[in-house]
């Protein structure tokens, strides 16, 4: 049953979320827009279950977006792909006792067991993670600390879009603003 909830949950959010962008169709752009310095994270809590999905152009993260060209890029790539199997980008609020529990990453400079790609042509392309942590306090839970702007120096901006059972919201974070509160 909790699994049912949580899909409906999802399935309401990816139906509000193209609405919302029809009704602005200036902000339309802007979400589709490959633009560097410039991120998106999605946060959603149902359940004992917070979602986090972040979306970046590589060069935020990396420093270029082809395909590894040498052993020290495909070394950068490795070390990205390790940090975000670690909790510390993403700290949820502490009393809620949240454990990260699964990580997805895709782009074209990663292969799916997390080696490097050997794709031969890769353009503009962009980092899609998704990452799942189990909360045992999950009404505790009231904010996300974002500890991507230290790591990634290149990273100016995250538009983040929250759905929890308190509502809908949206901010922005910056190097000096890296905390998402609902």
């Amino acid at each position: 049953m909790k699994f049912f909830k949580y899909y409906c949950f999802l399935i309401l959010m990816l139906m509000v979320s193209p609405m919302r962008v029809l009704a602005e169709p200036s902000r339309a752009n802007a979400l589709s827009a490959h633009v560097h310095g410039v991120a998106t994270l999605q946060v959603a809590v149902d359940s004992k279950i917070l979602t986090i999905n972040f979306s970046s152009p590589l060069d935020n993260l990396l420093g270029f977006e082809s395909k590894a060209p040498n052993e020290t890029k495909r070394k950068q790539v490795q070390q990205m792909i390790n940090q975000f199997h670690k909790p510390h980008f993403f700290m949820p609020t502490p009393s809620a006792q949240c454990e990260l529990s699964n990580v997805d990453l895709q782009s074209p400079v990663i292969k799916n067991n997390a080696g490097v790609s050997t794709h031969e042509h890769i353009g503009h392309t962009d980092l899609d993670a998704e990452l799942h942590y189990d909360c045992h306090h999950v009404k505790d839970l009231r904010d996300l600390q974002v500890n991507l702007f230290k790591a990634f120096p290149k990273l100016h901006q995250l538009n983040v879009e929250i759905v929890s059972d308190r509502g809908q919201s949206a901010t922005q974070l910056t190097p000096d603003n890296d905390q998402a509160v609902w």
